[in-house]
């Protein structure tokens, strides 16, 4: 929602710039100390003034124009533009000609392909320096436009510098994650006989449970876990040193990511997530596993080898190189989570609105069902189409499901903060679909 954003930002600038006023010179660095007084420009103010110190300990947050790139900061410039959804279905990344056209673009920037793969954080400081004016002069030439929008930087001190949206995709990568913790609460094996009579809507609950704390703790400023679940299953590779990578002064434009709890892990699960989105949405085009009906467009993500009614099996993400290190383990579909259904079904109307295919009178809603082979049943998420990028429309699929529901006999689980979700058992799926394509039919 770009008009909903754009109030909330303008908000949020005249809250940072009356706290934190860079622009009169107040504030200029992190390590910079100035009066509370001045914030208020109180001129006839004669007692002693209280010094407010921004380094070390210190925190201020500023405003600037921010690139729809994703995770810049804490990955390569190259990676962020082949993972952002704009530049990837715009450029259409992921064919070979949409690669080639995104090294055109960069060599005429003038930016070596070598400094674009290392890591942003040592990038030379003359090329990042240069890098906006770069790209807002040839962003336009490559069809990226609205390329920027207004973002919110927070400084701790010298040594972190972490971006409102980077915080947004840690915390949401982190809720939608399994935590790595039997269902007492202590990290052991879920299989002990304490635990062989919780049933699988049991598990899914405390799961759900400790992957709530695990986000909310990394919503600490001070970094540090307060709860007993201080870890995610499933991430290969990483520390187990409590509390690493989760401490906010450690990531200084990407620093340190090992931590197997924090924001430094939701980060991390953010960028696999993000790649397991891009891979998934080729499959499902490339297979042309995504089926058009008068009032919408409808697709499986199966994982196991019975998929759908007996139907052929369909691993997320499709070949093995294609699924991430960070996810590939998880016990659980991947896509059985809503959010990451729902940005998944955001990636693929991106795709084909940039190449005109579900555009005009080809253009329909999106249903993507993913299977829950723990419960035996299936993730549904309906997606309005937006006729433009940012557009908010109003999701109408709340009152079909629950209509189309009460058509049929069968179970079903209306259990999200959004309506549009809805949990159907794997047996009456299928009909689910065609009651709900004879509902919308009728109207």
């Amino acid at each position: 929602d770009i008009i909903g954003y754009l109030k909330l930002a303008t908000e949020l600038q005249s809250h940072v710039h009356r706290v934190y006023p860079v622009s009169n010179g107040i504030v200029r660095r992190s390590a910079n100390t100035f009066h509370a007084e001045d914030l208020y420009s109180n001129d006839n103010f004669n007692g002693e003034l209280t010094k407010v110190g921004t380094s070390d300990n210190g925190k201020i947050v500023t405003e600037e124009k921010e690139f729809r790139f994703f995770c810049l900061r804490h990955t390569s410039l190259w990676d962020a533009m082949r993972l952002s959804p704009d530049v990837n279905t715009r450029m259409e990344l992921w064919k070979n000609s949409g690669v080639k056209k995104l090294q055109e673009m960069l060599a005429k920037m003038g930016l070596p392909l070598a400094q674009c793969k290392q890591p942003y954080a040592f990038m030379r400081a003359s090329v990042k320096r240069r890098l906006k004016a770069m790209v807002a002069d040839h962003a336009e030439e490559f069809g990226l436009t609205n390329i920027s929008y207004t973002g919110f930087i927070r400084v701790t001190g010298y040594k972190s510098l972490l971006s409102a949206g980077d915080m947004s995709l840690a915390i949401t990568a982190l809720l939608e994650c399994e935590a790595n913790t039997s269902y007492d609460g202590s990290k052991e094996n879920n299989d002990s006989d304490d635990n062989r009579g919780v049933t699988a809507e049991e598990k899914e609950e405390r799961m759900l449970i400790a992957s709530f704390n695990l986000a909310y703790d990394a919503l600490n400023s001070n970094g540090a876990a307060s709860s007993s679940f201080s870890s995610l299953g499933g991430i290969e590779g990483t520390s187990t040193v409590e509390g690493e990578g989760s401490d906010l002064s450690n990531l200084v434009n990407g620093g340190e990511m090992a931590g197997s709890s924090g924001v430094g892990a939701g980060i991390r699960l953010a960028i696999s997530l993000q790649k397991l989105i891009i891979s998934t949405a080729v499959n499902l085009v490339e297979r042309s596993a995504i089926t058009r009906l008068s009032h919408f467009r409808y697709a499986y993500l199966h994982i196991t080898s019975q998929g759908a009614n007996g139907s052929s099996g369909f691993k997320s993400g499709g070949s093995a190189k294609a699924i991430e290190k960070d996810l590939s383990s998880y016990p659980v579909h991947q896509f059985s989570k809503p959010l990451a259904l729902t940005k998944l079904a955001h990636f693929l109307m991106d795709m084909h609105r940039a190449n005109n295919k579900w555009t005009g009178t080809k253009a329909r809603p999106l249903v993507l069902m993913a299977e829950k082979p723990q419960t035996q049943t299936y993730v549904v998420v309906g997606y309005e189409y937006p006729e433009e990028r940012g557009e908010n429309r109003k999701n109408r699929f709340g009152q079909n499901f629950e209509i189309a529901a009460k058509t049929m006999h069968g179970s079903f689980k209306f259990d999200s903060f959004e309506s549009n979700v809805i949990e159907v058992k794997a047996s009456d799926v299928q009909r689910f679909i065609e009651h709900l394509h004879y509902m919308m039919d009728s109207v």
